[in-house]
């Protein structure tokens, strides 16, 4: 048997080999991270390719698996992503990178971060006789028909939507593996065609190892204290329903000396502090930019609750927010628009409200009401964080990958 029960490896034999690609800078990317940590720890060897605007040292070990980094300018990068459900040139291109790095690392699996890689490391999987495992971190024809850059123009002048789902599903059945990251997702997968079986779902929880190491830092807390602090953390983007929070701010402030703070940045950042302008809210709204990972630990103990506003769509039905994990962990309670899986958590576990997005008097009434009660906001608080302590944690997720790994070098070994 190749993996043992502990490790990727026996004794005798060499580790079972990963190679993992992204096309984003990394670090920081905290799922890619998760997952090549926790297999490197299980005995398995893992390489990452990064092909991606990312000029820092071509080759890096970092933190037990090992970095290779190939340059792509910015332009060229959003360029072969935006193009590739219709010409193939990042299929091209990855599956030469991912042969060429063959020569120096031999590797057993490619591991695809999202579906547009796919076709690369499908292309390279078929030529160098190696299986691939399909990383879906979204679904990801349903997304594009919620970011900003595919709906717009020039970008909407390039996105097929037909021609997406049929790779979807092409890529999706020749995959040998595929992970998701909810139970909703996989069950998008299985309506595909895909067996059950061959789908690991691999939630995006929390690191509570990696997490508690961040420091607390008094200065951000202290900066955003006010009556009642109000807290978003993430991407600034279409699907984010940042929109519809700030349209609802007039009528929380009727009732309540609501601070809103929301930390990241994105593409329709400037419209939105247009938005907050008209409104003549800009003295209750804070746009804090992009923040390192390290940080939002802190803009996050500075709120009374925290928000997740976003718009309720087949995207977002199907995935969860990486956000509310941290926001439960960190004993804030929370209200959530009614998107599917998320709406699901939050009632299982009573960390929070749900409202039906868009509903800006359901919102505001929502929110009104905890400020009102601070004893059922502390309850809720408690109930998030005693249930990430229990199962919705890293620990206890990524358990499933390393089976899904161990099974598969088991299946590879002839031994067994």
């Amino acid at each position: 048997m190749r993996a043992g029960p502990e490790h990727g490896k026996t004794e005798s034999q060499k580790p079972y080999r990963i190679l993992m690609i992204l096309d984003q800078p990394f670090p920081p990317d905290v799922r890619v991270e998760n997952e090549a940590n926790a297999l490197a720890k299980a005995g398995f060897e893992v390489v990452l390719l990064i092909l991606a605007p990312d000029t820092r040292a071509p080759i890096e070990d970092y933190q037990g698996f090992t970095i290779v980094r190939r340059h792509v300018p910015p332009k060229i990068r959003n360029w072969m992503r935006g193009l590739a459900g219709t010409i193939p040139v990042l299929s091209w291109y990855i599956a030469r990178q991912v042969q060429q790095l063959r020569k120096q690392h031999k590797f057993d699996v490619i591991h695809a971060h999202d579906l547009y890689m796919c076709g690369g490391a499908l292309r390279a999987g078929k030529r160098i006789g190696v299986p691939v495992v399909a990383d879906l971190h979204e679904v990801w024809t349903a997304a594009l028909a919620q970011y900003a850059w595919s709906t717009r123009f020039p970008g909407k002048l390039f996105i097929n939507l037909r021609g997406w789902k049929a790779l979807e599903k092409k890529w999706t059945e020749i995959a040998r593996h595929i992970i998701v990251t909810a139970e909703t997702m996989r069950d998008h997968y299985v309506e595909l065609g895909c067996p059950e079986k061959k789908i690991t779902v691999l939630p995006n929880t929390i690191n509570i190892t990696a997490f508690n190491c961040y420091p607390v830092k008094e200065d951000i807390i202290e900066a955003h204290k006010s009556a009642f602090t109000l807290v978003y953390t993430g991407g600034i983007n279409l699907h984010r329903g940042l929109d519809y929070l700030l349209d609802t701010i007039p009528l929380i402030l009727k009732h309540c000396p609501a601070r809103l703070v929301i930390v990241g940045d994105g593409s329709i950042r400037p419209e939105l502090e247009k938005q907050a302008e008209l409104l003549g809210i800009t003295d209750h709204v804070v746009f804090e930019g992009w923040r390192p990972q390290e940080e939002i630990k802190s803009y996050i103990l500075a709120s009374d609750v925290c928000l997740i506003p976003q718009v309720k769509s087949e995207h977002t039905d199907k995935t969860v927010a990486h956000k509310l994990f941290h926001y439960m962990y960190l004993q804030r309670p929370l209200i959530t628009t009614n998107c599917t899986y998320m709406q699901q958590i939050v009632e299982a576990t009573d960390c929070g409200a749900v409202v039906p997005y868009g509903d800006h008097e359901a919102f505001a009434s929502c929110l009104i009401e905890l400020y009102r009660n601070p004893a059922r906001r502390k309850q809720m608080a408690s109930n998030g964080h005693q249930a990430v302590l229990e199962r919705y944690n890293w620990d206890h997720s990524v358990r499933s990958l390393i089976e899904m790994y161990r099974n598969m070098a088991e299946k590879m070994d002839p031994n067994c």
